[in-house]
């Protein structure tokens, strides 16, 4: 007899097979069955039957690239992305994790990710159960609270470097004695159940005041000691959020030295050079026909906003708040009008001529 078994569904299988009606039954947490007879008549019994009432039944979305760490420690539901039929998620991208963390370090880590991915700091602040401090005790204090996603969780280079140089990590290169240190926090994540070792070195990851965050001032002998963590322990991938001076020769000869795969987010079209993540994508296709293992995330959106303002924008549009000039140019637009949207999926904003300070004469998303 069947675990489960799920009548009267459209069946949709994610190898790009056409949809079909149809039933399927579980057996020990695994599908045991698929019948092409939509009331399932031909799967027998189950413990338990339910009727999809003609609804999908399809895989799970994995979410690859999510900034779950702090959330998950006050929603298991990882909300909303288990809502929207997420059934994975991958957490710790671009090195932007909370453990390991030392309490003295606590509002440190969460005032940075309130900049660099745009969190709650008010939401962090009272929502963290901070029951953890290394690595492993932070996968055991998700365990032991109980999650409704499967997670899949990265070591962070930014906070294995907080946790290291403290207050320094964000102004120097770490010292002989202290990427030996952090190595060995990344074994110890690695063999605790981590998939790997992701980090930044994109020039708009900024934390506080616009201040780098803490990967982007590792050189090459410490991403070369803790990408080798993955070479010494013989598993899981090298996940960067890729800068200007990352280039895939260099990811490349990574792979090489280690074995280990390559994760490389997230490739955009560069308004200043069109052509070259184009040129990067056919250098990776050429390290892959070589038997290294670089794997490519590309954003699938074909959205560019452009503006102008009376204002001059001294750092990048993309990185909204990461300078305080940016801030005071926001702070002015704000007091614009607001955006209207027209039912070509376009939007203009009109700025009032009481607004002195800046004139966004045009503004579009195509």
């Amino acid at each position: 007899m069947h675990d489960l078994v799920i009548d009267n569904a459209r069946l949709i299988d994610g190898l790009g097979t056409p949809a079909r009606d149809g039933g399927l039954a579980v057996k020990d947490g695994r599908i045991a069955a698929i019948s092409a007879d939509r009331r399932g008549a031909d799967l027998g019994a189950a413990g338990t039957r339910v009727d999809a009432q003609g609804l999908v039944l399809a895989p799970g979305i994995v979410d690859l690239h999510t900034h779950y760490d702090a959330q998950l420690t006050w929603d298991p539901y990882a909300t909303p992305s288990t809502a929207l039929g997420v059934t994975t998620v991958v957490i710790g991208n671009c090195g932007f994790t909370i453990a390991p963390c030392h309490p003295a370090h606590r509002d440190l880590i969460v005032r940075n990710l309130t900049h660099v991915e745009g969190m709650s700091l008010e939401a962090m602040r009272a929502g963290i159960n901070w029951d953890f401090e290394s690595y492993p005790e932070y996968l055991a204090s998700l365990e032991r609270r109980g999650l409704v996603p499967n997670v899949a969780s990265f070591v962070g280079h930014s906070s294995v470097r907080t946790y290291v140089l403290g207050e320094d990590a964000s102004k120097r290169k770490a010292t002989d004695p202290e990427i030996a240190e952090m190595r060995r926090i990344v074994v110890e994540a690695l063999r605790t159940g981590a998939i790997g070792f992701a980090t930044s070195t994109l020039e708009q990851h900024n934390g506080e005041n616009g201040i780098p965050m803490p990967s982007r001032l590792a050189d090459e002998r410490e991403m070369t000691a803790l990408t080798g963590a993955l070479c010494e322990v013989g598993r899981g991938i090298f996940m960067l959020t890729k800068g200007m001076t990352s280039t895939v020769p260099w990811l490349e000869s990574i792979a090489a030295a280690n074995g280990r795969p390559v994760m490389i987010a997230a490739m955009f079209v560069d308004p200043g050079d069109p052509t070259r993540v184009f040129r990067e994508l056919s250098e990776i296709e050429a390290a892959r026909t070589r038997g290294r293992e670089l794997w490519r995330r590309w954003g699938a959106f074909p959205s560019a906003w452009s503006s102008r303002c009376a204002i001059p924008i001294r750092s990048r549009p993309s990185s909204p708040g990461g300078l305080p000039s940016w801030r005071r140019t926001r702070r002015a637009i704000a007091r614009c009008s607001p955006i209207r949207h027209s039912a070509a999926g376009s939007s203009r904003r009109s700025v009032s001529p009481e607004c002195p300070t800046a004139s966004a004469t045009r503004t579009g998303i195509t």
